[in-house]
C-alpha cells in the first residue's frame, strides 16, 4: 500500500510538474519569438534568445520535474501524505510503520493488531487511491490543454512563429542562417574602373517595405552618406552611383535590416570611352556608307554590315567583341583603337 501511495504522489508530481514546465516554456518562447521579431532576427538576438529560453526550460525541467521525482520518500512520508488528504485514517497507517521498525521493542501482537487496523481503515478509504483526485484531474487536464494549444499553434502557425522555433529550437543552427528577412545585394563586392558608373541594387526577401537606403562612405569620407533608392519596376530597388573614382563602402539598409558591408574598388582600368559605328547598307538600298561617331544601339537594315572602331579610355593589351554572346574578333590600330565588325540580320544585342 505505501508504494502505491509513492507511486500515486509522484504521479501528481510529475504532472503538475510536466503542465508547469510546458506552460511556463511556451510562455517564454512565444516572448522570446516576438522579441526576434522585434529585432529582426539579428545575429546578438537569436543567440540571446536561444539562450534564456532554453536555460529557462532546463531550469524548470530540473526544478519542477527532475529533483522532485528523484527525491527519496520515506514510508514514514508516505504515510504522513496519505493521513494529511485522508484524516478518516486518524494516524492508523503511520502507527503501523512505526511499530514495525520499533521491532522487538514491542510485542508481536500489538504489532499485529496496529497493522490489522491500518489495512481495515486503508481499505476503508480505497487504499489511497482517491488521494487529491480532483487535483490530479485539474494537473492534467492542465496539462493536456498545454499540450493542445501547442499543438494548435504549430500546426496553425503564422510564419513569424515558424521562423522563430526555427531559430530558437535548433540552438546549433547558425544565428545568420535563420534569419528570414534579408537583402540581396547585387553587385555586392566589385572592382570597377575609375570614374566608372556603377548601378547598385536591392531585393528584399521576407518583407516589403518602400524605405530603402543605401550607405557609402569613399576613402576622402570620414562618416557614411545616405541616400534613398528608387523603385526598379521589378519588385527591387536600385541607385546609379555617378563616376565612382575612389574606393567605398557601402551597405543596404530597410525596416531595420541591413545587409553586409560591401566593397567597391576602383583600379586603373581600361573601359570604352567613345564607340564609331559606320553602316555599310545593302546594294540594293542604293545608300551611301554613314558613320555615326557616338554609337551605342544599332538599328538598320537587314543585310546592314555594321564596323565598330573602339576607342579605349587608355592603352590595352586586348579587346572582346560579344554578338549574343558569341566572341567577334577584334583588330588592333596603330593608335590604340580596336575595330570589328558584325552583319544585322536578327534582333540581338552586343557588348
Amino acid at each position: 500500500m505505501v508504494r502505491l501511495i509513492r507511486k500515486r504522489w509522484r504521479t501528481r508530481i510529475a504532472v503538475r510538474g510536466a503542465a508547469t514546465v510546458l506552460a511556463v516554456s511556451l510562455g517564454v518562447f512565444l516572448a522570446s519569438v516576438y522579441g526576434l521579431e522585434f529585432f529582426r532576427f539579428s545575429a546578438s538576438s537569436v543567440v540571446s534568445f536561444r539562450v534564456i529560453l532554453w536555460v529557462v526550460a532546463v531550469g524548470l525541467t530540473a526544478c519542477f520535474f527532475v529533483w522532485p521525482l528523484t527525491r527519496k520518500v520515506s514510508d514514514e512520508q508516505a504515510a504522513l501524505y496519505l493521513e494529511e488528504n485522508e484524516p478518516s485514517l486518524e494516524a492508523a497507517v503511520l502507527a503501523a510503520i512505526e511499530t514495525r521498525e520499533v521491532g522487538s521493542i514491542t510485542s508481536v501482537a500489538l504489532e499485529e493488531k496496529l497493522v490489522e487496523n491500518a489495512l481495515r481503515r486503508s481499505r476503508d478509504v480505497a487504499y489511497g487511491r482517491k488521494i487529491e483526485q480532483k487535483g490530479l484531474y485539474r494537473a492534467s487536464g492542465a496539462l493536456a490543454s498545454v499540450v493542445f494549444a501547442t499543438c494548435i499553434l504549430f500546426f496553425l502557425a503564422p510564419p513569424q512563429l515558424k521562423h522563430g522555433a526555427s531559430a530558437l529550437l535548433f540552438p546549433t543552427r547558425d544565428a545568420l542562417a535563420v534569419n528570414p528577412y534579408s537583402l540581396l545585394v547585387t553587385p555586392g563586392d566589385v572592382t570597377i574602373a575609375r570614374g566608372f558608373d556603377l548601378i547598385v541594387t536591392a531585393q528584399l526577401r521576407g518583407f516589403e517595405n518602400e524605405d530603402v537606403q543605401i550607405f557609402f562612405k569613399s576613402e576622402s569620407s570620414g562618416t557614411f552618406d545616405r541616400l534613398s533608392m528608387l523603385p526598379d519596376g521589378m519588385d527591387g530597388f536600385e541607385l546609379l552611383m555617378l563616376s565612382v573614382d575612389e574606393n567605398t563602402e557601402y551597405f543596404i539598409e530597410s525596416a531595420g535590416i541591413r545587409s553586409e558591408t560591401y566593397q567597391i574598388e576602383v583600379a586603373d582600368l581600361p573601359y570604352v570611352d567613345r564607340l564609331e559605328l559606320e553602316y555599310h547598307f545593302p546594294s540594293y538600298t542604293g545608300l551611301p556608307p554613314r558613320t555615326v561617331e557616338a554609337g551605342g544601339d544599332i538599328a538598320a537594315l537587314r543585310g546592314t554590315t555594321v564596323r565598330l572602331r573602339v576607342f579605349p579610355t587608355m592603352l590595352t593589351p586586348g579587346g572582346r567583341l560579344l554578338v549574343d554572346s558569341q566572341p567577334v574578333e577584334l583588330v588592333a590600330g596603330a593608335d590604340g583603337t580596336w575595330t570589328g565588325s558584325l552583319t544585322v540580320r536578327t534582333e540581338s544585342y552586343y557588348q
